[in-house]
């Protein structure tokens, strides 16, 4: 019996080393069946990151990498290292480029020799569409549009901004609530792309808006008509016309609102009228606070504004064309009345409600009419001439002494004794106006005068 298990196990000893040896020889001709080239990353790959290498082994025994080229779409070859067992690219690779790889291995001893043909391509590159240089528009905010799509994005500078992107994450509204009027900062956006790799950093020039300033008249005046408006000038137009009137507060001295109304006279200039008038021998205040008024470009004011004046006696002028009559009136009262010139039939004086808003001591006129064309007309000289509606005035008219009837092109003709040689004894009318009236005295021109009922509704 002892001999019988002696012989059984030297039996599965045998068995066993056969076993490895069969094993053995299987390890070994898969080794040498194998032959070939294994590339980090692989064979037709997208979004590869351009940073890193390009790795390749030799695949089976005693296989060795003879030959690598690497050459990108334009034909610009990439420098590698290594020796037979392992190589690698050196260059940093291009973004947004394809890849063609050729690979010899070989294995000498078996006379075995290949070569494999690879492509890859590289991530895209977001790159920033139009100039670097930007206008920051009149919300504080910049466009940026890339063409390709951008993973995250950060921005640097003096102005802190933020960005909102849209669903294709290649259009970015960059917003600043708060920005230096008339500058260009730098501004410096750092990407990735979906894959999340690094590009260079874009640089940005950003200009803002000037800034936009305003002057608010009068100012510092006194003695001033009821009705001269308040008038607002600004350097350019400003973004919401609408509300612009919220930002303004009327008042007398002593805190008493002041009604009317604002409107705009032009793109630039802004104007509040008293309604009716202003109160007589009062102190107007006009604050106005600038936050949130911009200009369309985006500019805006620095500081608050303010401007102060005062009124005087409510004085008023009454024109009655069919009695070609003036009045004077102060504080409901006739003060003086004078027989005037206005215009003829040809050039009738306009009619409605106005207020003088520009005076000359001496004035030369001039008609609209071109030489040699019907009105023409070059008058110098003319004294004591006070504007109360475009080209029409009242002035005195030395070249003729036919008040009661009307004589002029337009204006209200009084009479004077200024530059007059030919009637020297003619009463001053036109200098006593200018120096009773002011600007902003209400004007009322009457096609025909008033029933004493009118006079009194009026009251």
């Amino acid at each position: 019996m002892a001999a019988r298990r002696s012989l059984i196990r030297w039996v599965a000893v045998l068995a066993a080393v056969v076993g490895l040896g069969v094993t053995a020889v299987l390890l070994a001709q898969q080794r040498l069946a194998a032959f070939g080239v294994a590339m980090n990353p692989p064979d037709q790959s997208h979004e590869v990151d351009p940073r890193e290498a390009l790795n390749f082994e030799p695949i089976g025994m005693g296989s060795t990498i003879s030959a690598l080229t690497i050459v990108d779409t334009d034909g610009r070859a990439v420098a590698t290292r290594g020796d037979g067992s392992h190589r690698e690219s050196t260059d940093p690779l291009a973004f947004g480029m394809r890849y063609d790889i050729s690979v010899t291995v070989e294995r000498p001893w078996l006379r075995q020799r290949a070569e494999h043909h690879f492509v890859i391509h590289t991530v895209a590159q977001p790159r920033l569409e139009g100039r670097a240089e930007r206008m920051l528009e009149a919300d504080g905010s910049v466009t940026v549009k890339f063409d390709h799509p951008v993973g995250s994005l950060e921005i640097k500078g003096d102005v802190p901004f933020r960005a909102q992107s849209d669903g294709e994450r290649r259009s970015f509204k960059l917003s600043a609530e708060s920005y230096p009027a008339g500058q260009t900062f730098p501004l410096e956006l750092s990407l990735t792309t979906v894959t999340g790799v690094p590009i260079p950093p874009i640089r940005l020039a950003i200009t803002t808006a000037p800034p936009l300033t305003a002057k608010i008249t009068p100012h510092d005046m006194t003695d001033l008509g009821v009705g001269l408006p308040i008038e607002v000038t600004f350097s350019e137009p400003v973004a919401d016309r609408a509300s612009i009137g919220q930002h303004f507060v009327v008042q007398t001295a002593d805190g008493r609102p002041v009604a009317g109304r604002w409107f705009w006279y032009n793109s630039t200039r802004l104007r509040f009228a008293p309604s009716p008038t202003w109160p007589a021998h009062a102190a107007i205040e006009v604050k106005f606070d600038p936050e949130g008024v911009k200009s369309q470009q985006g500019g805006m004011i620095a500081a608050p504004l303010s401007a102060r004046f005062s009124t005087g006696a409510d004085k008023r002028i009454f024109v009655y064309l069919d009695k070609q009559q003036v009045a004077a009136v102060e504080n409901g009262e006739v003060v003086r009345t004078f027989r005037v010139s206005t215009g003829k039939a040809k050039t009738p004086t306009v009619t409605g409600s106005f207020y003088i808003y520009a005076r000359f001591p001496l004035k030369t006129m001039r008609s609209r009419a071109k030489p040699g064309q019907p009105g023409h007309y070059v008058v110098e000289n003319v004294p004591f001439a006070q504007y109360f509606y475009s080209d029409y005035a009242f002035h005195g008219a030395w070249w003729h002494n036919g008040f009661g009837h009307p004589a002029s092109h337009g204006c209200v003709n009084m009479s004077t004794r200024n530059h007059n040689r030919r009637w020297p004894s003619a009463p001053e009318d036109a200098g006593w106006l200018y120096r009773w009236a002011a600007l902003g005295v209400p004007v009322t021109v009457f096609r025909t005068s008033p029933t004493q009922t009118q006079v009194a509704l009026n009251k």
